[in-house]
């Protein structure tokens, strides 16, 4: 073989071995450099959770992390004195739901005494790390535990919570020091909150749910401590239903991700996108968000106590049954809604492995029932049984207007959700048709003015036009308008799409904030 034949062959396989050296690299980075990122109502919880991220730590590790600091910095909108519901999307397995949700102690039998359910948040942490969970439960509650003890600055949101609720806070020493309400930049301590947390770190669930802390709560009312200990996290399949091609996954009951599901199915079967008038647009929302509600109303209940079939009312042939309660032209009569409080806190994870996890915690009102114990605030969730299936039992949970989602679509996975009370569904709908069918981006979506349906009454973000009000009002509604910008809600989303970068929002209408990596 001559020296010239040797050279290319030398030469071509140095080039083999390049391009074979370099797909492996591209392939080791697109495949393993996937973005992670948090997206949550407060700056501080969300930097906990991206520390978890980034030293290790999965979604589920993460979303345990930050539900205890919001416990610290939100003290108003959740903690564990209450309870709520997390979604957990693998990438590749089917994704599942667990139910930490207040239920009725034992001792109420068809009449409500208290404002109280047994919280269920501190099992379901500790639920979600024994079986998803990765690292040292003690690296998850030091956040947590360092802000409660040395302290944080105060933000608008909470600032605005605790001048509202002086009454219920009963001039509370740490929230009122010398009498007078703590304000926006001053530092909240919360020692006894800390050392109960500390507590719970070093002992477990069972240092909550037996012993002192359990007795403490029993002196707080009706809540016994046989309530506590019998008290069990319920791990549920999420509901599933399609919106055009992509598939939701959200909350079963007695949460409402049945209702969310609904809403979106029946927003396309209308053809929203090719209505060209705001207040006819408005209009059909309302029509929507109607008969939604109305099907939520009669049926949706807590699963061990009612019959529920989800799937079967997430179907198609089911949504064009709804479709036909439509009225095209007029509100119609003033209709039965639940009232919920609107103090919740949602946020969303995505780890590295492509993991979503969609969270939603509440107190249920700012600062539950104002009950107050080693240093955290009990729920008021009884407040929200009502009649027929909803009515209130022994070990029943309420139902609840929280739906915590993930999205697959074509481009990606979107977690998405928000707090709000009854208007939870409409403010996910109305953030997901923005950015899904008028290719809004999630910034754009997200910051979009909201319009909510209390029955035949509509409340808007912003004020209408003459034209619009008089439109509307022609269809039958009463109109009204709130300036407190809690009231539409805190929509936090994630999206990631199929090379693993993210992008997303945080909704500063709570002083939302979001980060990837």
């Amino acid at each position: 073989m001559s020296k010239k034949n040797i050279l290319k062959i030398v030469i071509a396989i140095v080039l083999v071995s390049s391009l074979f050296l370099a797909g492996q690299t591209l392939w080791k980075r697109t495949i393993g450099a996937q973005d992670y990122g948090v997206s949550s109502s407060n700056p501080i919880a969300t930097k906990v959770g991206m520390n978890v991220l980034e030293n290790g730590g999965n979604a589920v590790d993460a979303a345990i992390a930050i539900s205890y600091t919001l416990n610290v910095v939100e003290p108003y909108g959740s903690g564990i004195g209450g309870g709520g519901g997390m979604l957990i999307s693998p990438p590749d397995k089917k994704a599942t739901f667990l139910d930490y949700r207040e239920e009725a102690p034992q001792k109420i039998d068809g009449e409500r005494e208290g404002n109280s359910g047994v919280p269920g948040f501190v099992a379901g942490m500790a639920y979600a790390h024994d079986k998803y969970g990765s690292l040292n439960m003690n690296e998850l509650l030091n956040p947590a535990i360092h802000y409660a003890k040395e302290g944080f600055k105060i933000n608008e949101p909470l600032s605005f919570a605790i001048q509202e609720h002086e009454k219920k806070l009963d001039n509370r020493e740490a929230f009122y020091p010398d009498g007078d309400p703590l304000k926006q930049g001053d530092v909240l301590k919360q020692p006894e909150l800390a050392e109960t947390l500390e507590k719970i770190r070093d002992e477990g669930a069972s240092a909550f749910y037996k012993g002192s802390i359990a007795e403490d709560i029993e002196e707080e009312g009706h809540i016994s401590t046989n309530d506590l200990q019998d008290y069990e996290v319920k791990e549920r399949d999420p509901v599933v239903g399609k919106y055009g091609e992509s598939t939701v996954i959200s909350a079963p009951p007695p949460f409402s991700g049945t209702t969310l599901i609904q809403m979106l199915m029946m927003m396309d079967d209308a053809n929203l996108s090719s209505i060209k008038s705001d207040s006819l647009f408005t209009h059909y929302m309302g029509q929507i968000t109607k008969a939604a509600y109305k099907d939520r109303i009669e049926k949706l209940a807590d699963p061990e106590f009612e019959n529920q079939y989800a799937q079967d009312w997430t179907s198609s042939q089911y949504v064009n049954l709804l479709n036909q309660q439509l009225n095209s032209t007029n509100a119609g009569e003033q209709y039965e809604v639940d009232k919920e409080h609107e103090s919740t806190t949602h946020f969303v994870v995505m780890d590295k492995e492509g993991t979503v996890v969609s969270t939603t915690n509440t107190l249920s009102d700012f600062f539950g029932s104002g009950d107050y114990t080693n240093g955290f605030f009990l729920n008021n969730q009884l407040q929200n049984f009502g009649d027929g299936v909803n009515r209130i039992e022994s070990g029943k949970r309420p139902r609840t207007f929280m739906a915590p989602t993930v999205v697959k679509t074509e481009e990606g996975t979107i977690g998405i959700g928000s707090p709000g009370g009854d208007r939870i569904p409409q403010m996910v709908a109305q953030v997901l048709y923005y950015h899904m069918r008028e290719g809004k981006s999630w910034s754009d979506a997200v910051k979009h003015k909201r319009f909510a349906f209390d029955s035949i009454t509509l409340e808007e973000e912003d004020s209408l036009t003459k034209k619009e009000s008089a439109a509307l009002k022609s269809y039958g509604y009463k109109l009204g308008k709130s300036d407190n910008p809690m009231h539409f809600g805190s929509v936090q989303v994630l999206q990631k799409d199929e090379d693993g970068h993210i992008i997303g929002e945080a909704d500063a209408r709570r002083g939302g904030n979001w980060a990837k990596k």
